[in-house]
C-alpha cells in the first residue's frame, strides 16, 4: 500500500463511523418521540443501509446483496439453521420467565404485536447487514486470525447500540448490563455462524428471534 493511501479496513471503519454518527444524531434529536417502526423501517434503512449500498456499489463495484453476504445458495438450509439457533434464545427466555414468575407469558395477536414482530425483523436485517455482512465480512478477509475480527465486530456492534441503550431513561442499570452481555453474545454468535454458513441470512434470523425474546427474558 502506497504511503498516504487509506487501507480497505480503514475505509470500512470510516463508513461504519459515519453510520454511528448519523444514528447518534438521529437518536439524540428524536430520542423516544417517534414510534419504533419509524426507526426500523425508515431511519435505519436510510442511515444504516444507504452508506453501505453506496460503498459496496460505487467504491467496491460489487452487487449489493452479494457484497453484504446475502447469496441465493442454500437459502432453505440457512433459514432452518437460523431458526434452530434462534429458538435457543426463545427457549432461554421462556425458561427464565418460568423460573421468575412460575408461568409462561400470555400471547395475544394484535396490531401492536404484529408491528413489534415486523420491526424486530427490520431491525435485525439492518443491524446484521452493517455488523456482520459488511464490517465483520471485510475484517475477516483482511485478518489472518479469526479472533481479532470477532472481537472488533462485537465492540462495534456494542457501540452501534450505545445511542439506544444509554438514551432510554427507563432502562435500569441491571437490565442495561444484561442487554450489553446479550448483545455481545449475539454478535459473537452471528460472526461465528457467518463463518460457518458464508451467508448473512442465518444471522439475521437469529437476531430477529433474539429481539423477539427480549420482552420475555427481561
Amino acid at each position: 500500500m502506497a504511503k498516504g493511501e487509506v487501507s480497505k479496513t480503514q475505509r470500512v471503519l470510516n463508513v461504519w463511523a459515519i453510520i454511528l454518527i448519523l444514528w447518534s444524531i438521529y437518536r439524540a434529536t428524536f430520542k423516544t418521540d417517534l414510534p419504533v417502526w419509524v426507526d426500523e423501517f425508515i431511519a435505519k434503512p436510510l442511515l444504516f443501509l444507504f452508506p453501505i449500498y453506496w460503498f459496496v456499489t460505487k467504491s467496491e463495484k460489487k452487487n449489493f446483496l452479494a457484497g453484504v453476504g446475502l447469496n441465493r445458495k442454500n437459502i432453505k438450509n440457512n433459514i432452518l439453521f437460523g431458526l434452530g439457533v434462534g429458538l435457543l434464545f426463545v427457549l432461554l427466555a421462556l425458561t427464565v420467565r418460568l423460573m421468575k414468575t412460575g408461568n409462561f407469558p400470555s400471547i395475544s395477536l394484535s396490531l401492536t404485536s404484529l408491528v413489534w414482530i415486523l420491526s424486530s425483523c427490520a431491525a435485525a436485517f439492518s443491524e446484521q447487514i452493517v455488523s456482520t455482512g459488511f464490517v465483520f465480512n471485510r475484517l475477516q478477509h483482511e485478518s489472518k486470525y479469526l479472533v481479532k475480527p470477532i472481537i472488533y465486530s462485537a465492540l462495534l456492534f456494542f457501540f452501534l447500540h450505545v445511542p439506544v441503550l444509554f438514551g432510554v431513561d427507563k432502562i435500569a442499570s441491571s437490565t442495561l448490563i444484561q442487554m450489553i452481555a446479550l448483545n455481545t453474545t449475539v454478535s459473537v454468535m452471528t460472526s461465528l455462524i457467518f463463518v460457518m454458513r458464508k451467508d448473512t441470512l442465518a444471522p439475521i434470523i437469529i437476531q430477529t428471534l433474539y429481539l423477539l425474546s427480549l420482552p420475555i427474558l427481561l
